[in-house]
């Protein structure tokens, strides 16, 4: 079926694709950098057809919360990258959580801190997590106080190695 209007633009700037049939269920990664194509519509669109992906790598985009709770209908997404997305918060923790097949999750400098990490108790894959501990750098945790959260932590990700505010754990 050939596609029309908004559907018919979006599919031909993903890949040039001018007929529904043409869609893929699959594909392996998204990216995008300082690019405000790359919104909550956008991944509306993409995951109404595309049902898994690998990879998303996004980097001060204009994706919110509403973003990632569609981003989390894909299955098989095995790294995540939103870094520096000021508007993704708590709330897409349990969006996050439904990502069983995480091994890597960057949210550096986004609503979501350290101490917001135990609700992903779901992500049992995960081996590298990037995140902050405070929202502001003045506000930073001192090692200590890191250390103290990542103990709690240990339980949830027995694999998993953390860079809090860039430092390794």
């Amino acid at each position: 079926m050939r596609l029309k209007g908004i559907e018919k633009q979006f599919w031909w700037n993903f890949g040039q694709i001018k007929d529904s049939k043409d869609i893929p269920e699959e594909v392996s990664g998204v990216s995008g950098v300082d690019d405000p194509e790359y919104n909550d519509d956008y991944f509306a669109m993409l995951t109404e057809k595309v049902k898994i992906m690998h990879s998303i790598y996004l980097k001060e985009t204009h994706i919110t919360d509403e973003g990632v709770k569609h981003i989390s209908k894909l299955q098989g997404l095995k790294s995540l990258t939103l870094m520096k997305h000021p508007k993704i918060t708590k709330v897409s923790l349990p969006y996050l959580n439904k990502l069983v097949d995480l091994e890597y999750l960057d949210i550096w400098d986004t609503g979501i801190l350290l101490e917001d990490l135990v609700a992903l108790d779901q992500l049992k894959n995960l081996k590298e997590v990037y995140i902050s501990s405070a929202r502001k750098i003045e506000d930073e945790l001192d090692n200590d106080d890191v250390l103290e959260q990542l103990i709690v932590l240990e339980d949830l990700f027995s694999n998993c190695v953390f860079w809090v505010d860039f430092k390794k754990y």
